[in-house]
């Protein structure tokens, strides 16, 4: 991509329209999705990133389909995609998943015998939507059940029952989390209890449906899912790396720097938040400029490291050329 694409991407990103498209546009990314998948999910606990990835069917990870006449992104052929976003049938209720794709399951998985795990990954801003208000488990249960039943039928031509496999729904809430819930992670599945007596059926006979909520607080200190989640949120590519042990291609990074920003408006949010529960005008006017400008120092460094000149980085986030130099001076943000 030239140097003045960057530019001009930079220069125009709209922080509260790019959100949720950024969510969706990071989920069908394997640089993204590979680290989830070895600390979520409990079918990859022992394996490297690289037998993940090797797992991951990329054909099948879901691209949204666009209408448009401007050409696809250069960077769209790094991007997975494949399996249907949305799901309808007869009277059934339409629903959009943000990433969809299969992996094949490490357990069950032969020479001979592919077994795949079917994962849906959403992003999802308020644990508590509202209009109309419900609980996002009972939304997940509903998607993996959906997901479920759509392995049978006229589209994939199967009747059996036997070839079922496995459906994971996971959810990143990352708002609106009430404070003993948060920097938790909960999965709900099917599991067997006998009443009477004592059975001995395969597991994976049963264990056909998992939703996974994962509930974003405040900053964790602990390395782990919730300090990798929040890295991605933020833009820190140098810690992401850390994390993403496989070849990121240099486009990923530029596309993936650009489209961070898209969740700055959350980090504001939650500085307003707070400033609001102490119940001061000036509680909320610093919450709001605390968040603002952690977001601004983020994306400056950002476009930093992938050698933007400091009057490109100037007129992108809009401060003088002092307040830039300033910022570069200093240790880049942890």
């Amino acid at each position: 991509m030239k140097i003045e694409t960057k530019y001009d991407i930079a220069s125009s990103v709209n922080i509260g329209a790019e959100y949720d498209k950024g969510v969706k546009k990071l989920f069908k990314s394997k640089e993204i999705i590979v680290p989830i998948m070895e600390m979520v999910i409990p079918e990859f606990e022992g394996c490297s990133q690289e037998e993940i990835l090797n797992c991951l069917d990329l054909a099948s990870i879901t691209s949204d389909e666009v209408v448009s006449d401007a050409p696809v992104s250069e960077t769209d052929e790094y991007r997975i995609r494949g399996e249907d976003t949305e799901l309808s049938g007869g009277s059934d209720k339409l629903i959009r998943f943000d990433s969809k794709f299969r992996i094949r399951n490490p357990k069950l998985s032969e020479e001979n015998i592919l077994v795949n795990l079917h994962i849906d990954l959403e992003g999802q801003k308020s644990y508590t939507p509202k209009n109309p208000t419900y609980p996002i488990i009972k939304r997940g249960l509903y998607y993996v059940a959906r997901d479920l039943s759509s392995q049978l039928g006229v589209t994939t031509g199967k009747t059996n029952y036997a070839d079922l496999e496995k459906c994971y729904s996971i959810w990143i809430c990352l708002e609106d989390v009430p404070v003993k819930l948060r920097n938790t992670m909960t999965e709900y599945r099917i599991r067997k209890e006998d009443i009477l007596g004592e059975t001995d059926e395969p597991e994976e006979d049963y264990d056909l449906m998992s939703v996974i909520v994962i509930r974003m607080g405040e900053k964790s200190e602990e390395r782990g899912i919730f300090d990798y989640l929040n890295q991605v949120f933020v833009g820190n590519i140098e810690e992401i790396e850390t994390y993403s042990h496989i070849e990121w291609e240099e486009e990923f990074k530029e596309d993936v720097a650009m489209t961070m920003t898209g969740f700055s408006d959350v980090l504001v949010r939650r500085g307003r938040e707070e400033g609001r529960k102490e119940g001061r005008e000036e509680g909320r006017i610093e919450g709001r400029e605390i968040g603002q400008e952690e977001t601004t120092v983020k994306f400056i460094w950002s476009l930093h490291e992938m050698d933007f000149t400091d009057d490109m980085i100037s007129e992108a986030v809009k401060r003088p050329i002092d307040y830039v130099q300033d910022i570069l001076k200093k240790d880049a943000p942890q």
